[in-house]
């Protein structure tokens, strides 16, 4: 008011000159009435700062049971996802269509916030295979003894807390009983972290129950988990406002159909079958573990992939048995190795990444003596590293010398595998010619 003011008595001292004199100072008296204008919007706006986290939360706070306010401990959170973690949010975008409606469904079912659906990027970034360093699992990151107490069975080839419609019914279940107990939303958040039984020490000793008062007395990761979530409510409603694109899935799903499998079978062999890719596989049986379907495993497909498995039952299964038996090849090759002075089973199936019962069962072998120029069948992984990253891994050239050997050489050099300085030279025998240049890779 005060700069307002003094305006005003500028205009009207101005206006006591003549005509002439009015013209002649028209253009110092334009710049001096913007220049005061100016400062008077600057102060005006200093007293009211706009602030467009605050503004955008508010819409959503208005709109949810849950706490989303804006305060100083969320805006670095906000700024994470909107900055540096953009490319998360942008994956997020692109996986929303495939879970959001399952949770949503499940949040109203038990008469939850559906604001509770952003949770599960916190946790897992909506990945039901999702494995902390504890030992939680799945999308809603229960542990093992959580997940059995709210009717997640797990076994040796399906663990049902990385099922996404029975974790999250489970995570509901919790959600409703945590509120039971605290009834604050914050509270219930902070009590899925950190616990309730540590919550409930906390609110004890502090003696409040307002997250805001109980926060710098909490540890570090649940002290932080409520402005991550409120960071997370934000970023994934306005990401388009800050330029966050969405990023495509491989998953394509459509009208699905069950399974019930006759015999096991791996994940690789069924994608090969029915020309689905493996990511959708997982999307739809996200709980088997080991890329195993054991048998009389029920499988979700797309409609069409079920169809053609029922109509084409006998040969699929046919297809199976010929994989188990090795007379037909997925994602791998059979090689022939010689064996060297020094080599032993061990050595021979850690170089090639099998295991030592697999080179016996391939071979027939009773024992584990072996003599050398004895003959090995081994079936390895495809390397599908074209053959110009391959040549990036080398780190130098050796010149073979006369009496050299694969396996001294790569003894010589910490170690080497020889099948990796075969398939890096294109080696097809173990013969070297003194002279000859080759490549040796990374150990």
């Amino acid at each position: 008011m005060k700069n307002f003011f003094c305006i005003c008595l500028i205009i009207m001292s101005l206006s006591s000159f003549s005509e002439d004199t009015i013209h002649a100072f028209n253009t110092d008296t334009t710049l001096i009435l913007d220049t005061l204008l100016l400062e008077q919007k600057i102060i005006l706006k200093a007293d009211k700062p706009l602030n467009v986290f605050d503004e955008r939360l508010r819409i959503l706070d208005e709109n949810s049971p849950m706490d989303l306010a804006y305060n100083e401990k969320v805006h670095p959170f906000i700024e994470s996802y909107i900055g540096r973690n953009k490319a998360l949010i942008s994956r997020m975008q692109g996986l929303k269509n495939l879970y959001f409606p399952l949770f949503e469904q499940q949040l109203d079912k038990y008469n939850l916030p559906l604001e509770f659906k952003y949770l599960a990027i916190v946790e897992s970034a909506m990945n039901p295979k999702a494995k902390s360093h504890s030992g939680a699992t799945g999308l809603w990151q229960f542990m093992y003894l959580t997940g059995k107490q709210y009717g997640l069975n797990v076994t040796s080839y399906m663990d049902e807390r990385q099922d996404p419609l029975k974790s999250t019914e489970a995570a509901c279940i919790y959600f409703e009983k945590l509120y039971d107990t605290f009834g604050d939303w914050n509270l219930v958040l902070a009590a899925y972290n950190g616990g309730p039984g540590y919550l409930q020490k906390k609110i004890n000793r502090v003696g409040s129950n307002d997250f805001w008062v109980l926060y710098p007395h909490l540890r570090r990761e649940t002290r932080n988990y409520i402005p991550t979530f409120i960071a997370v409510n934000y970023a994934m409603n306005y990401a388009e406002e800050h330029g966050i694109s969405i990023q495509t899935t491989k998953i394509e799903v459509g009208i699905t159909d069950t399974l019930t499998l006759k015999k096991q079978i791996e994940l690789k062999v069924l994608a090969e079958m029915i020309c689905v890719n493996e990511e959708t596989i997982l999307y739809l049986n996200p709980a088997y573990k080991k890329n195993i379907f054991p048998k009389e495993s029920v499988v979700v497909l797309p409609e069409f992939a079920a169809n053609d498995f029922k109509f084409n039952e006998e040969t699929n299964y046919s297809f199976i048995e010929s994989v188990n038996n090795k007379e037909i090849l997925v994602d791998e090759e059979r090689i022939v190795y010689r064996v060297q002075k020094g080599d032993y089973l061990g050595r021979i199936a850690k170089d090639h990444n099998v295991h030592v019962f697999e080179l016996k069962d391939w071979n027939n072998l009773k024992t584990t003596n072996l003599d050398i120029g004895d003959k090995l069948v081994i079936y390895v992984k495809n390397n599908k590293e074209p053959p110009e990253k391959l040549k990036k891994l080398a780190k130098n050239e050796y010149i073979i010398q006369k009496g050299d050997t694969l396996w001294g050489i790569a003894k010589k050099h910490n170690g080497l595998s020889v099948w990796k300085i075969k398939s890096l030279n294109n080696l097809e025998s173990d013969n070297l010619k003194p002279g000859t240049k080759i490549l040796l890779p990374s150990s």
